[in-house]
């Protein structure tokens, strides 16, 4: 959602070293031009990019894939050799992340033969996509990752089909996969991945306790985020994305004006994530 967009964007851009070398590509849908119009001065505001270019992304692809709460955003990261053909490398950034450090240190990171860098996560045996990565011939053992940072390799995958053989994994498996378009990815990658250090996928969940903020890229993962309604009571650590968006120049009127029935859904849909979230906090209060 587009409070988390204008903060991820805001992390971002501040951090960045030679930035006016960044080439940033956003892909939105469905967005007003007023909202557009307030995430280019988020931008600007944090110190510009080298080039900025604004995609309006096409999800008919992926309109029989099992949607993410409604949304099949998601599946685009399947497609990013193919929108972006003139980029060998390509660093992808989910709209959820706090940056504190220059991303584009991941660039110095050599790709080789891998067709993606990750930040290592659990084995299988402890992954949400357990059932359907076994049926793909993985092993307990085998290791996973969150695909909220990803360094691809473009040029790679165009050379040998991969947005092709996602997609008919995808297609084939879609009742069954868990974690989306992060499901299809590990089931072709998991034993072929470089690891990226973890400082680059710090995953935050809603009943972790407060973090202190150093040098890395933090994830905001599961729900409610912290800009869900009450993420403030609900978000332990509410405040990283707080102290960001405030330099933003996201406004909760105008995004409420466009969005109430939306925001209220989303709402609705993730009561179990708030009753879920509501009860390790306090399992984690009587435990201590």
């Amino acid at each position: 959602m587009l409070p988390g967009l204008h903060a991820t964007l805001a992390s971002l851009v501040r951090h960045l070293g030679r930035r006016e070398r960044v080439s940033l590509s956003l892909f939105v849908h469905d967005i007003k031009e007023g909202e557009l119009a307030s995430i280019r001065g988020t931008i600007r505001d944090a110190g510009g990019v080298g080039a900025l270019t604004v995609h309006e992304a096409g999800l008919s692809d992926f309109k029989d894939l099992k949607a993410l709460q409604g949304d099949r955003m998601p599946y685009l990261r399947l497609h990013l050799p193919r929108l972006m053909p003139e980029a060998d490398t390509i660093l992808y950034l989910d709209s959820d992340l706090i940056a504190n450090t220059d991303a584009c240190a991941l660039f110095e990171h050599k790709l080789d033969d891998f067709p993606l860098g990750a930040v290592n996560g659990p084995t299988v045996a402890w992954s949400l996509d357990r059932d359907f990565l076994k049926t793909v011939g993985l092993t307990d053992d085998d290791r996973t990752f969150n695909s909220g940072v990803l360094l691809v390799n473009a040029k790679l995958w165009r050379k040998t089909g991969l947005v092709e053989r996602a997609m008919e994994m995808a297609r084939a498996n879609s009742s069954i996969l868990t974690s989306h378009d992060q499901s299809v990815l590990n089931g072709l990658f998991s034993r072929d991945f470089h690891g990226l250090a973890g400082q680059f996928n710090i995953e935050v969940t809603p009943e972790a306790g407060p973090l202190a903020v150093a040098d890395g890229i933090y994830h905001f993962v599961g729900s409610p985020k912290p800009w869900d309604p009450c993420g403030r009571l609900f978000h332990g650590n509410w405040r990283i994305w707080n102290d960001v968006i405030r330099q933003t120049q996201f406004n909760w009127s105008d995004f409420l004006s466009h969005h109430s029935v939306a925001y209220g859904v989303r709402t609705w849909t993730l009561r179990r994530s708030y009753l879920r979230t509501l009860l390790r906090r306090m399992g984690s209060t009587l435990d201590t």
